[in-house]
This record gives C-alpha cells, sequence and structure tokens, in this order.
C-alpha cells in the first residue's frame, strides 16, 4: 500500500520544472509615443511580433510597434505618494469613527487628519527611492522590440 501511495505521490509532483514562468502578464507597464505622450498602460497579456496587449480593467488595449517610442515599466512615483497619503486620512478616519464623539476628537480629527496624510505621502515618496522602475527605448525598431520581448519573457 505505502509503494502506491508514494507513486501517487511521484505522479502528482511530475509537473515541477526548473524553470520559472514567464513574467508576462504580472507587469504594470506605462507606453509612450513619439511626441513623449502616454497612450496607454496596463498590464502585459501578450507581446506578438509587431504588437503589444494590455489589460487595463476589465478591458484589452493593442497598442502596434510603429506607435511605441518608449517603455516604463512600473507605475509612476505620484501613484506610490497618493496611496500614502490615502493611508493617512483612512488612518486619520479610523480614529474618528474610534472616538467617542467630543468637541475636542472633532478638533483632534481636522488637525491631525492633513497631518496624517503629509506623513503618509512622506513615507510614499520614501518608497519611491527603492523602486525599480525600468526604461526600454523601442523607437519602433524591430531589433529593440525582440531585445524587449525576450526581457519580458525571460525567467526571473
Amino acid at each position: 500500500m505505502k509503494y502506491l501511495l508514494f507513486t501517487i505521490a511521484l505522479f502528482l509532483c511530475a509537473n515541477i520544472t526548473a524553470q520559472e514562468l514567464p513574467k508576462k502578464s504580472k507587469i504594470f507597464v506605462r507606453v509612450y509615443n513619439n511626441e513623449g505622450q502616454k497612450i496607454a498602460k496596463g498590464k502585459m497579456l501578450k507581446i506578438t511580433d509587431d504588437t503589444l496587449f494590455l489589460k487595463k480593467g476589465s478591458k484589452s488595449v493593442t497598442v502596434p510597434l510603429s506607435d511605441i517610442m518608449y517603455i516604463k515599466t512600473k507605475r509612476t512615483n505620484k501613484h506610490n505618494v497618493l496611496i500614502g497619503g490615502l493611508f493617512g486620512v483612512g488612518y486619520g478616519l479610523f480614529g474618528l469613527t474610534q472616538s467617542n464623539g467630543s468637541k475636542f476628537d472633532t478638533v483632534g480629527f481636522v488637525v491631525l487628519t492633513p497631518l496624517f496624510a503629509a506623513f503618509g505621502s512622506g513615507i510614499g515618496y520614501l518608497t519611491t527611492l527603492f523602486k525599480k522602475s525600468t526604461h526600454y527605448s523601442i523607437q519602433s525598431d524591430a531589433i529593440k522590440w525582440q531585445a524587449f520581448k525576450d526581457a519580458m519573457y525571460a525567467p526571473q
């Protein structure tokens, strides 16, 4: 009986491989055109020889290679600062809900919530110092596009 269980466990573990899966759909990218304007952003779904498919929310965005000047990974620094500020405001609101309704609690909320928001924004800015955003210059070049594609599908 134990040999049968050992054989079943061995076959169940057969899918484990030494290589990691590609990072294709986990990376958030921002795509810019020739004028330096952001034309698309979202998580990568698929990269073909001449098109980049992005997922933004519930819809899919298709960007042709001819429109791409450069691509940046990760979100902007403003995003980190905004999220930190929102956490600060949320902390202030949480403090207000936990108060017993006196005038001093309300005044404390009005005074301290902007301070919490500023403190949270400062922490959000500090997180940008450790963010490793990558800049890929494509310039509608097929060779640079292939290098970008190889970098995105390479094991992590």
